[in-house]
């Protein structure tokens, strides 16, 4: 899927996983709300070791906080130096981690977003 980064509501920035939010409409297929291991790219990046990078990916409403409009935010994995606003990123998704919950706190929605982003670190690293 492909489409730019755009400011969401910075959540995950507090949360310590600042994550890129793409724009809709996207281009391309658009899995099943869930969360993912996958590849974020970045066609015009300027240097190459910037160009493909491990993401999580999440996909749905963020029940967690009542949310009903669809996102698509993906983590650069170990990355918080990224300024993506603006810039075109191309997903490409490796595996599916887990469906969409909606967690009781915002503790155990990140507990679960560091077990979600080590999962993904193993699988991109095999």
């Amino acid at each position: 899927m492909t489409s730019v980064v755009v400011h969401g509501d910075a959540r995950g920035r507090t949360l310590g996983f600042p994550t890129a939010n793409l724009a809709f409409p996207l281009a391309g297929f658009v899995p099943a709300d869930g969360v993912y291991a996958g590849w974020a790219e970045f066609p015009g990046a300027s240097v190459d070791s910037d160009r493909r990078l491990p993401a999580a990916i999440s996909i749905g409403t963020n029940p967690t906080f009542d949310g009903v409009e669809p996102r698509v935010e993906a983590y650069v994995l170990d990355r918080t130096d990224l300024d993506l606003y603006g810039q075109e990123v191309r997903l490409e998704f490796v595996a599916r981690l887990r469906d969409t919950l909606k967690f009781e706190s915002i503790d155990e929605l990140v507990m679960q977003m560091t077990a979600d982003v080590d999962s993904a670190r193993r699988l991109l690293k095999s």
